[in-house]
């Protein structure tokens, strides 16, 4: 299954996430080169690349209902200060309150606690940081609880990607340049 791709475009420092269909280059993820193809380019400049982000997966029950497949909407964010190359954020928010939005209340009480990922961030200079949480349910709301923050730093595993990195970093701590859904607030 392939996943929805947006560009996402800033107004007044609100975020809007236009579909991709509405710009020329519709496939923004063929341009940016794969970390596994990073052998067909030049190794004398930098240049972006994207790591393994999850843009499917599955959400087991705890019971003996089927597991549910949720996709990721994928935003490519413009190119700033702080981020040179810009950034992909893949957002399961929309398809976790459209797929648990429509179960009834009986069937949610099956997904409670579920772990789930809600937004996965690839900085597209060899960071990546994926927000997950366990899903909590209301009589009329769906909640991601109990969250914690998975970071990857490719480079440790592949010293070679070094050939393609600016370094230092811009920013050191990309969190503070990014808004993750809020944690009170329902999906």
């Amino acid at each position: 299954m392939d996943c929805n791709k947006y560009t996402v475009v800033y107004d007044r420092s609100e975020k809007f996430w236009v579909p991709q269909e509405e710009f020329v280059e519709r496939d923004f993820l063929w341009l940016l080169p794969h970390v596994d193809n990073l052998h067909n380019h030049p190794v004398s400049f930098v240049t972006p690349f994207r790591a393994d982000i999850f843009h499917n997966i599955w959400v087991k029950s705890n019971s003996p209902l089927p597991s549910i497949n949720l996709c990721a909407k994928v935003g490519r964010h413009p190119h700033s200060a702080s981020f040179p190359f810009g950034y992909l954020e893949s957002s399961f928010v929309d398809s976790i309150k459209v797929i648990f939005g429509q179960f009834p209340p009986d069937w949610l009480e099956h997904f409670k606690g579920a772990l789930v990922p809600l937004v996965a961030y690839d900085f597209l200079d060899r960071r990546i940081a994926t927000l997950c949480g366990r899903l909590h349910f209301t009589t009329d709301r769906i909640f991601v609880l109990e969250r914690n923050t998975r970071t990857e730093d490719l480079l440790h595993t592949q010293p070679g990607l070094a050939t393609f990195i600016c370094t230092p970093c811009i920013p050191t701590n990309p969190f503070t340049c990014i808004t993750p859904p809020p944690i009170e607030v329902p999906l």
